[in-house]
């Protein structure tokens, strides 16, 4: 779901590299990309894997989005509160849509029981894709903010921390003091 959600809002030239879990999504950088750009999307998970220890915060969006680098990689980690059908409910929500507009349930039993079957969530698919594309182009939403940090990444993945404000380089600093 995570996945279809970033092809939507930012559509890849060849394709993303999904893993399952936050520590495969960790364990991917830190392995197969550990002298490259990347930029992983994960929930809050509820044990934080100890790659993330290296990662500093860059900026909070809000309660349910936070981006945080690598301190000495150009590794990116977006962490999105609770699960993404819980995320998409909340930004719905802020953006006055109706979620039966798309033909999707409105709760949050009713969302996971789509996306968490694969032969439900391929037959929901394209009213997920309508409302993501709708989600992303309301400057209310959540997923506004992170088609700019995609994109921004997708861009300038060696120099992306150029998009935020100095409160990197200051919550650096207090972390290696």
């Amino acid at each position: 779901m995570d996945t279809l959600l970033v092809e939507v809002i930012s559509p890849p030239k060849k394709g993303y590299n999904h893993q399952h879990c936050c520590t495969k999504v960790l364990g991917t950088m830190k392995e197969k990309f550990l002298n490259h750009a990347a930029l992983g999307i994960i929930d809050s998970d509820k044990s934080a894997p100890k790659y993330l220890e290296n990662f500093c915060l860059i900026e909070k969006h809000n309660e349910n989005m936070s981006i945080y680098k690598h301190r000495d990689k150009s590794h990116y980690i977006v962490i999105i509160s609770k699960a993404i059908e819980d995320f998409i409910l909340k930004n719905a929500e802020k953006c006055d849509i109706e979620l039966s507009k798309y033909d999707l349930p409105s709760d949050l039993e009713g969302l996971k029981k789509i996306t968490k079957h694969i032969s439900s969530l391929k037959d929901a698919e394209m009213k997920i894709k309508n409302l993501f594309t709708a989600l992303k182009q309301n400057e209310k939403s959540d997923c506004y903010r992170l088609t700019q940090w995609v994109e921004e990444f997708k861009s300038y993945p060696y120099d992306f921390n150029r998009f935020f404000d100095s409160s990197f380089k200051k919550n650096k600093n207090e972390t290696e003091n």
